[in-house]
């Protein structure tokens, strides 16, 4: 397992401290950085990755079925859960944006590369586009509904989110049948280029942005909750995901990275919501923190199996 760890975590890890150490030295003001990503990087990431991937119609249709059903189901544990503890929609609320929605992007996407090549890089794209999109629509209106923002407020906000935009204007290009490939010499594939190029630096910035909102973490506390949605974030996943995927039918690389990709722990623009609709931001923040962690031993143990 330590060698599983060295080759692929620990490189991200690596550039994940970077950022650590930046944030921790240098006066950034880390929401501008986020914004950053959330308004070019990712939507380019996502662009590029999606207009590249080569996956079957059946593929991508049980991939997106597993995603939409993995999100539903531990959403719906977390749910019952929180009903069980009696706690407030509030509390229930963050729980839920901290358990349904995972790393798959500036964690996942690295992780995948790492362990299974390019292959499983662009594999796992589409994995990750599926859960950017339920990101950007459930996770606002959960948000939104649980903190002082409203129904109303989240759905502008969706609409105004360039990711979105992002998967449109791939989908269409996939529809017409444009290949755009950065390494032809047409001039739509010298321009594509040029995006690939910022989707590349995309992945290091966004680990790079993980480990500045790490070092805003100001230490963990309400540490039963903390706990409990750490553990249902990283723990029930596997068990959620290999039954899922079992029973969708997926087989391979598919299915191993289906395992993985939603055994990441609490994705960070997580805590970009809680802010912005003033859910209870610090409890998110120390789910992010304590959940990526705790994710160091996790995911060396599950990739120990899964490679």
């Amino acid at each position: 397992m330590s060698e599983v760890f060295a080759q692929v975590l620990l490189p991200i890890f690596v550039v994940v401290g970077l950022g650590y150490l930046l944030r921790r030295y240098v006066a950034l003001d880390v929401r501008s950085v986020n914004r950053m990503s959330i308004y070019l990087f990712s939507p380019v990431l996502i662009f590029t990755l999606l207009t590249q991937v080569r996956v079957t119609p059946t593929e991508t249709l049980r991939i997106t079925a597993f995603m939409l059903g993995f999100i539903v189901l531990i959403g719906l544990a977390t749910w019952l859960v929180c009903r069980m503890l009696g706690y407030s929609w509030a509390h229930t609320a963050s729980l839920l944006l901290c358990v349904m929605f995972m790393n798959a992007g500036n964690y996942g996407l690295p992780v995948s590369r790492f362990a299974f090549g390019e292959e499983g890089f662009q594999l796992a794209a589409l994995f990750f586009v599926v859960q950017a999109i339920l990101a950007q629509t459930l996770a606002v209106y959960i948000a939104a509904a649980g903190g002082s923002g409203g129904w109303r407020e989240g759905v502008v906000r969706l609409l105004r989110m360039p990711p979105i935009y992002a998967v449109l204007a791939a989908l269409l290009i996939r529809a017409v049948g444009l290949e755009l490939d950065p390494e032809g010499t047409r001039v739509v594939d010298e321009l594509f280029r040029g995006l690939d190029l910022v989707a590349e630096a995309g992945i290091a910035l966004l680990l790079v942005i993980l480990g500045m909102q790490l070092a805003e973490s100001e230490g963990v506390g309400d540490r039963p909750q903390v706990a409990l949605a750490t553990g249902l974030r990283l723990l029930l996943s596997v068990p959620l995901a290999l039954g899922l995927a079992w029973l969708l039918g997926l087989q391979g690389l598919p299915f191993k990275l289906a395992v993985l990709l939603t055994s990441m722990p609490t994705a960070v623009n997580m805590i970009i919501l809680a802010v912005e609709f003033d859910l209870r931001p610090q409890f998110v923040a120390n789910v992010v923190t304590a959940s990526t962690v705790a994710s160091m031993a996790s995911l060396t143990i599950l990739l120990a199996v899964l490679m």
